[in-house]
């Protein structure tokens, strides 16, 4: 199915009748879409916010009490649309003015068909750059905020289960072989054999704290087992369906490739567990080539993949923003794929690295 891409949209704010209607033309000519035009800043801030067009370009003097520089100013701080002035004046005073709004271009006229279509194209690859780095800044601070949280809230964890789990094993010993030097008629045995058990558990709970913070089973055995693992803990807790395809005769793959890997497959499987009401998941590993890729699918009630993304750039969906940032590390692209009452695919895609070759 081919991918429709959407037009750049462009209103033309002129208060010349004549010269709108020619520069209205010369937009579509170029392939953009004229969404209207306006002849006072009164009519432009209303198509603007009815039509939220890419572009405006401005003629500096309008129609009525407002010209096109005190419009740009409110336009770029109320709606952060991209605005190129047209002006038939290069006054020092009038184009001082103009800088303060930060516009994306300044044509003097008449101007060419060609000089047009240049300005225009640059402004509007200008302003998509700066509302990439926007949002891009936006989420890596959010990323950052959620790192130093997640990771005090985890310092906390630990530090509770050592302080009332491991602790308190390690009092029961020393309160017993306290109570052996003053007991001399209680049998050592029966201490020895208690301290024994309460060794064995606190064993236990070190044994589950660790594999809690990073399965040993990563380092030891690789991705594959580390996947069968967290896919069996997943259906035993969350009560669907986990089955799991790795690469058949997988080698051992880089280490931060198999860390990012395992940790985007426990964010997806949190996400189904908490979200999705799936009743069967899926897990596969799979080589393209030089790629490798890895598909976390679910059979849930899905959900809307446009507001996960406005969530996401707003820094609201940190999971999200986790399981990407983890895939550009590894010089992977993750994609996710949802509607409502279909069921998500989460996909990576990444370089094949063996365990073997230098970073």
């Amino acid at each position: 199915m081919p991918v429709l891409v959407k037009r750049a949209s462009i209103l033309v704010v002129e208060d010349e009748a004549i010269i709108a209607r020619d520069i209205a033309s010369q937009i579509q000519a170029m392939g953009y879409e004229s969404v209207g035009i306006a002849s006072s800043s009164e009519m432009a801030m209303q198509l603007v916010a009815q039509h939220q067009p890419s572009l405006v370009l401005m003629d500096i003097q309008l129609n009525g009490p407002v010209d096109g520089i005190a419009t740009a100013a409110v336009m770029r701080e109320r709606f952060n649309v991209p605005v190129v002035f047209l002006t038939a004046f290069a006054a020092d005073d009038v184009l001082e003015r103009a800088k303060l709004t930060e516009p994306f271009g300044y044509i003097l006229k008449p101007f060419s068909e060609r000089e047009l279509s240049t300005t225009l194209a640059m402004a509007l690859y200008k302003h998509e750059a700066e509302t990439r780095l926007r949002n891009t800044t936006r989420q890596l601070k959010a990323l950052s905020r959620r790192v130093l949280e997640v990771q005090e809230v985890e310092r906390r964890r630990v530090a509770i289960e050592l302080h009332d789990e491991l602790g308190q094993s390690l009092t029961a010993i020393k309160i017993n072989l306290q109570l052996s030097q003053r007991l001399k008629d209680q049998s050592l045995a029966d201490i020895n054999h208690e301290n024994i058990r309460i060794v064995e558990d606190a064993l236990k709970q070190v044994r589950r704290l660790a594999t809690n913070l990073r399965p040993s089973m990563l380092d030891d055995l690789g991705l594959a087992a580390a996947l069968q693992w967290i896919a069996d803990q997943s259906a035993n807790r969350s009560g669907f369906s986990v089955r799991f395809c790795p690469v058949r005769s997988q080698p051992r793959l880089a280490a931060d490739i198999e860390t990012a890997c395992f940790r985007i497959v426990q964010e997806a499987l949190t996400n189904i567990a908490r979200h999705a009401l799936a009743h069967n998941v899926e897990i596969r590993l799979e080589r393209d080539l030089d790629r490798l890729v890895l598909y976390v699918s679910d059979d849930g009630c899905g959900f809307n993949l446009e507001e996960m993304r406005a969530r996401a750039i707003a820094g609201d969906s940190i999971g999200v923003l986790g399981m990407q940032e983890r895939a550009t590390l590894i010089g992977g692209q993750l994609t996710i794929e949802s509607s409502v009452g279909s069921g998500s695919v989460v996909q990576l895609s990444c370089p094949w690295r063996n365990h073997e070759e230098v970073h």
